[in-house]
């Protein structure tokens, strides 16, 4: 039974090599990624197979090389990432044609570049020393393949001169074992070739970016410059992380009563970084003496160096201190005390190399620029972090005050534009009025006026502090001034929210009677339709008895009083003013016109013609004239009389005798009268 299980399981190897390794174990293309995925295929299928009670070396083997399958298919993943990158620097370097931006150059972009040169440096030293070891682990494991063959051939051997069934049996497994490593370890000399190609391209990589840091370098040299600019901007940042390491430092002790060393390390380093940058512009704009700059650059370097050397130290030896302190940030520490170190070693060349040599022109560009940038006043700014009260102060100088010009300037044209822009836009729309576009204009333009003080002032870096010098008493004046404008303003709020009234609607006020032209943020504009404009604020027409004949409709009513002599035909004068009022095309036909006999007094009668009319159409006035012309008219040609039109009594009389005394009648002279 002994003898028919080891036969059993030798027959099962030889069955599962064979699967792997097809006719010959070592046969295949190991840089095709569908050769290597059907050998990876067939791998996991004959794990498959497998029999629960299988030899577990067997099985560890057989999932070892299905492992080196996979990681040899992620290889040319990586290989074909590596030349692309590799393909692409080396077209960006075709392609470079010299800096885009004129000089002179920052200082800054030439630090930059220094810091990619260097950077690159450092890859490509790594990048070599990995192509080093990957040679040799190349040379090992062929090594490895020639070993696991050799003790393939020697089992070979012992199973052909086998004495008994186990020996065979016990031979023809181990042949077996080793050519199944044999094909693991093919398949790892595949990789490991890919994996040299992919660190070459990652060199030939490195070599093209070195090539254009080198060319952006030689275009730099002798053409930088160290502006005000560039210096506050780096004094900006510092002083941000200052105040953001002081805010932890405080944090630390107030929650753990023991300060964080890195953090105070941090803070002091700042300090020492912002001594330098101040050095370096004063060395590089001339405003210090090259023999005393490179003096006080050295000094810097020295405390530097001995930051760097107790960071690395402490890396190192793991000592308590260090362990005290996360290792990650301090690492970054000390990655940032590195970049320091170069910085300082590239203030010291260029001085060294005389590259600042400034012209008379940037001496005079220098002068003026120290005029823009004289201080003004110092306007105070408070800042609370955790509870406490840090106050910093923000010079005003003359070129920001000539920007926070431009930019309100340009920003008011600007806004100008829109607002009437955006004007137009909603009057075309059919359910915006006119007056609804008009007060979307002018909020419009006053809320971003507002907003474009504001963003001008932060632009600038100007606090809004700068005005408490106006003092209280000067702010007490204008409260006064402002309290009536506020008032109508916020009236013009209600009135646009609420719409008791619109552009257009006719209106009376005050005896004041018109058509509304506009609403403003203020004041409303009244015409009079004489070419006389009021101005009444918004607030008298929330707190006065306001008029408004348009408010719900543009249709309203008015009348024709008519006053007709005693003894007229009273039907007949009302049948003539309804024709009248049918005859007119303005007047309306529903409610249809009517004719009130309204009173009998000693000398007339009164008759009030009442009509309904569009405003909108027609002004009242101007229609009750036409009506009264066609009344009049209509009234004549039926001889009815106007009251006070009483027609002149004419009377004929004889001529008087010789002696000029009258009759003795004592009558009328003349026989007639008319």
């Amino acid at each position: 039974m002994k003898r028919l299980a080891l036969q059993l399981a030798a027959s099962l190897l030889l069955l599962t090599a064979g699967a792997l390794r097809g006719e010959d174990s070592l046969s295949g293309d190991f840089s095709k990624p569908a050769e290597i995925t059907k050998r990876l295929d067939a791998a996991r299928a004959d794990l498959e197979k497998l029999p629960a009670d299988a030899d577990p070396e067997l099985r560890e083997r057989m999932e070892q090389f299905a492992a080196t399958c996979q990681f040899h298919l992620a290889s040319l993943d990586v290989l074909a990432k590596a030349r692309a990158e590799r393909d692409k620097a080396a077209e960006a370097k075709r392609l470079w044609n010299g800096l885009t931006e004129p000089p002179p150059h920052s200082i800054l972009l030439l630090d930059e570049v220094r810091e990619d040169q260097a950077a690159l440096e450092g890859s490509r030293r790594a990048g070599e020393a990995q192509l080093r070891i990957f040679t040799s682990q190349l040379e090992g494991l062929r090594d490895r393949l020639d070993g696991h063959q050799q003790a393939e051939r020697r089992a070979q051997e012992e199973a052909e001169s086998a004495a008994t069934p186990e020996d065979r049996a016990a031979a023809e497994r181990t042949v077996e074992a080793e050519r199944v490593a044999s094909r693991i370890t093919a398949e790892e000399i595949g990789r490991q070739n890919i994996r040299m190609e992919s660190q070459q391209a990652e060199l030939d990589m490195i070599a093209s970016r070195l090539e254009i840091a080198g060319l952006r370098l030689g275009a730099l040299q002798g053409k930088t410059t160290f502006t005000r600019q560039d210096l506050d901007g780096i004094q900006a940042r510092i002083a941000r992380e200052r105040t953001e390491a002081s805010a932890a430092l405080a944090a630390t002790v107030k929650s753990r009563q023991t300060p964080d060393p890195l953090i105070a390390w941090r803070t002091e380093f700042l300090e020492l970084e912002k001594e330098f940058w101040d050095a370096r512009f004063a060395a590089t704009t001339g405003g210090m003496d090259r023999k005393a700059a490179i003096a006080s650059l050295t000094g810097f370097k020295t405390r530097v160096d001995d930051w760097a050397e107790i960071a690395q130290l402490r890396l190192a030896s793991g000592s308590s201190a260090a362990t005290a302190i996360d290792a990650t940030r301090l690492r970054e520490a000390t990655a940032q005390v590195g970049v320091m170190q170069r910085r300082i070693g590239f203030a010291l060349a260029d001085l060294e190399a005389g590259h600042f040599q400034l012209p008379l022109l940037d001496t005079i560009t220098g002068r003026l620029r120290a005029i823009w940038d004289a201080e003004l006043y110092l306007a105070e700014e408070t800042e609370v972090i955790d509870g406490k009260k840090l106050t910093t102060y923000r010079a005003i100088t003359l070129g920001k005050l000539a920007r926070l010009a431009l930019i309100l300037t340009v920003g008011w044209l600007l806004l100008r534009f829109l607002s009437r822009r955006l004007k137009a836009l909603l009057a075309r729309k059919p359910r915006i009025g006119p007056d609804t576009a008009e007060l979307a204009g002018k909020w419009f333009f006053g809320i971003g006026l507002a907003l474009l003080v504001i963003y001008g002032l932060n632009t600038v870096r100007i606090p809004f502090t700068i005005f408490a010098f106006l003092g209280g008493a000067l702010a007490i004046g204008l409260g006064f001034g402002t309290q009536t404008m506020l008032k109508n303003f916020i009236s013009g709020v209600i009135l646009i929210f609420e719409r008791p009234f619109k552009v257009g609607d006719q209106v009376e006020i005050d005896g004041v009677t018109g058509k509304i032209r506009s609403i403003g943020l203020r004041a409303s504009v009244i015409d009079h339709g004489n070419g006389i404009d009021t101005l009444i604020p918004n607030s008298n027409l929330l707190e006065n008895q306001v008029t408004n004949w348009t408010l719900t409709t543009s249709h309203l009513r008015h009348s024709v009083v008519v006053a007709v002599d005693h003894g007229s035909p009273t039907r007949e004068v009302a049948h003539r003013l309804l024709a009248v009022a049918a005859e007119h095309g303005l007047v309306l036909d529903s409610p249809e016109p009517e004719v009130r006999f309204e009173e009998m007094s000693d000398k007339a009668l009164h008759f009030r013609l009442l009509y309904w009319f569009d405003l909108k159409r027609v002004g009242r006035d101007s229609l009750a004239s036409d009506l009264r012309f066609m009344v009049s008219k209509s009234l004549a040609e039926a001889g009815i009389t106007l009251a006070g039109e009483t027609p002149l009594r004419v009377e004929f009389a004889a001529p008087l005798p010789p002696d000029g005394t009258l009759p003795a009648s004592g009558g009328k002279p003349g026989s007639s009268a008319g």
